[in-house]
């Protein structure tokens, strides 16, 4: 008689989920190390995270999936920032000030995620932030159609709000980037930019007549 199969016993609660969320930890630590995503393998993941190779498999079944995965961490993280440091009641260009300034200041606050959020390559089938775009596709295209629709709000109805938002978006994140490579040049600061992002792509904007 041959031996019946041998079921693989349950995890205890919890912990599961927290081989996950090394793994996760371990491939955001390595991205960042590498700084190229096209590095990154199962078996470094693992071996940082102090497991074997098949046990990534358990919660992704590859190592695109664990990319995903991260990316979709992150911006989750990011995104709640964002949005939570807007206040409601508020006008729309006093939300837009908000946003600016989270943006600015989670990039300062948490550099390490920053950089792994857009260093990292969109890959085939991932989305982008596109005209008319809806919400619920991918995280990052929902963080900026978020901004998409502060903006939106801030400018008369034959504005051009995709335009300005990625003009605005643009010149935050070259800010970001250009304050973690080189810190001790004189910026200025956060309240400043932002404030002269406004001035550029939302006041300006709102006062020239329609080409």
């Amino acid at each position: 008689m041959p031996a019946a199969p041998r079921s693989r016993s349950p995890n205890p609660r919890g912990q599961g989920e927290r081989l996950r969320a090394a793994l996760l930890d371990a491939a955001r630590e390595l991205l960042l190390e590498l700084g190229d995503q096209s590095k990154l393998s199962v078996r470094a993941v693992t071996a940082r995270a102090g497991v074997t190779p098949n046990a990534l498999y358990l919660h992704f079944a590859d190592r695109e999936a664990l990319l995903s995965a991260v990316m979709t961490a992150g911006y989750t993280e990011f995104r709640s920032a964002l949005q939570a440091a807007i206040p409601p009641a508020v006008a729309p260009v006093d939300q837009l000030r908000a946003y600016g300034r989270a943006y600015l200041e989670f990039a300062d606050q948490r550099p390490g995620l920053y950089r792994v959020l857009f260093m990292t390559t969109i890959r085939e089938g991932v989305p982008v932030p596109a005209r008319g775009g809806p919400i619920g596709e991918d995280e990052g295209v929902d963080a900026f159609n978020d901004f998409l629709a502060i903006v939106t709000r801030c400018l008369p109805d034959d504005g051009d709000p995709f335009t300005q938002a990625t003009y605005i978006w643009a010149g935050l994140h070259g800010l970001a980037t250009l304050h973690q490579a080189i810190p001790t040049f004189p910026w200025p600061t956060e309240r400043e930019y932002v404030e002269q992002m406004i001035a550029l792509h939302i006041q300006a904007s709102a006062k020239s007549p329609p080409a």
